[in-house]
């Protein structure tokens, strides 16, 4: 299946009138057609990226190529393509692209600032997805506060992909070890963050039950 590849479509069209046909002879016989060739995904055209043109001669049909055309010919084309705009549906796959990476980027900047709110604001039942030592990811869930400690419980699951977190016995309450708790502070839950050990806090009410 094709995903990707390159496509043309006429941009414009004009009678040379005054021009001789170089094959036949014949004058006010040419036609002059300007092409815009675009980068298309799936259809989508993404962006333009070279413009082509191609003389006919009605007498005698035949077609030149702009590699082939004679001084005259490049002159008139050079004209014509001052005039042609290139067609702005041939930006489309750039704009919508531009669109995803920004909400991308922005949806990442709203959850890095949940996260520091619930790392700031400690809550009993907050759940870290951690990035261990030996990068494999876990659950640290809060289990109590006392005063400025935070004592979470480790779960016992492993997984060697973040997307293994998701998994339900990583969220059932019997998978977190609760008579070895941890003690953490804000300041090292921040700093945490910061190094990439805490990937992401979940608030209790939007963990699966």
């Amino acid at each position: 299946m094709v995903i990707f590849g390159h496509r043309a479509t006429k941009t414009g069209h004009q009678s040379l009138f005054g021009t001789t046909c170089q094959h036949c002879g014949t004058k006010n016989t040419l036609e002059m057609y300007t092409f815009s060739r675009y980068f298309h995904v799936f259809w989508i055209p993404c962006f333009p990226y070279r413009k082509e043109a191609v003389t006919q001669c009605n007498h005698c049909k035949q077609v030149l190529h702009k590699k082939e055309f004679s001084a005259d010919l490049l002159q008139s084309y050079e004209e014509m393509k001052a005039n042609t705009k290139t067609p702005y549906w041939q930006f489309i796959g750039a704009v919508l692209f531009s669109v995803l990476i920004i909400s991308v980027v922005l949806s990442i900047q709203e959850d890095n600032k949940k996260d520091n709110l619930y790392l700031g604001n400690p809550a009993v039942g907050d759940v870290y997805e951690i990035r261990t030592p030996t990068n494999q990811y876990t659950l640290y869930k809060v289990s109590k506060i006392v005063n400025d400690s935070i004592y979470v419980a480790i779960n016992e699951y492993e997984t060697n992909k973040l997307s293994g977190l998701e998994k339900a016995e990583m969220n059932s309450p019997s998978s977190f070890i609760e008579d070895e708790l941890i003690s953490l502070s804000i300041k090292q839950l921040t700093s945490m963050k910061g190094d990439g050990t805490i990937h992401r806090v979940r608030r209790k009410n939007s963990i699966s039950q």
